[in-house]
């Protein structure tokens, strides 16, 4: 079985905790100490969840909080324990006396992130992401080469190539045939010239763009055209 919540949050106040507030719990904690989070709600008279008082003391109400911006001395041993320890923020906050987990947590991510990565290094590895950053850039490079010639070889079919090779044979040595018997015999030749009109025509709708369409739907076009 999972653990009790600390109250039912029924009636409970939510957001901003006001001055008087404030006044209560730490009136309390001064007068009776902390006996138990769970208790301290009702013991000070505040329609607070147990957990909320708790962080509002730690974070904010305790007497040997540190306020202020951290000084360049402090992000570096944040960086330097951050690299041993990783995202183990109370760990790291127990080197700086006054300062939260929350507090180092959120300056982590505000601040510190940003100025590692314009220092060329990985927030997580600390280590040079130049690199990997090329690696990256060369691996992108290539998949939209590889797209491309895709598309163009889809583009280029080896079954439209061969029926326009064979249509411009036909055609020349039909023209040579024609030439020839033209020489011979005039009215033949314009016989023969009609029936080329004719069979001209055949394969002209022979090779009409709606017998193409179904290409159209075989060829992935990108999804930006």
């Amino acid at each position: 079985m999972g653990r009790k919540p600390c109250c039912d949050k029924v009636g409970l106040k939510r957001g901003p905790w006001t001055i008087e507030e404030d006044h209560k719990l730490m009136n309390f904690i001064f007068n009776n100490g902390i006996p138990c989070w769970r208790h301290v709600p009702k013991l000070a008279g505040l329609l607070r969840c147990g957990k909320s008082c708790r962080l509002r003391w730690i974070n904010y109400l305790r007497p040997d909080v540190k306020r202020g911006c951290f000084t360049e001395s402090e992000e570096d041993e944040i960086i330097r324990l951050h690299s041993q320890l990783g995202n183990r923020w109370s760990k790291i906050a127990s080197h700086f006396p006054g300062r939260t987990d929350n507090e180092i947590k959120n300056h982590w991510n505000t601040r510190i992130r940003k100025k590692l990565k314009l220092l060329g290094l990985d927030p997580v590895t600390h280590k040079p992401i130049e690199n990997g950053e090329k690696n990256k850039q060369e691996e992108t490079k290539s998949e939209d080469v590889r797209k491309d010639d895709e598309i163009q070889t889809t583009l280029d079919g080896t079954e439209t190539d061969d029926l326009l090779n064979n249509y411009e044979i036909l055609c020349g040595s039909l023209d040579s045939s024609f030439s020839k018997e033209e020489s011979n015999n005039p009215s033949m030749a314009t016989q023969e010239e009609d029936c080329l009109k004719q069979w001209v025509d055949c394969v002209d709708s022979f090779f009409s763009w709606d017998n193409f369409t179904h290409l159209e739907e075989q060829i992935p076009f990108p999804p930006w055209l």
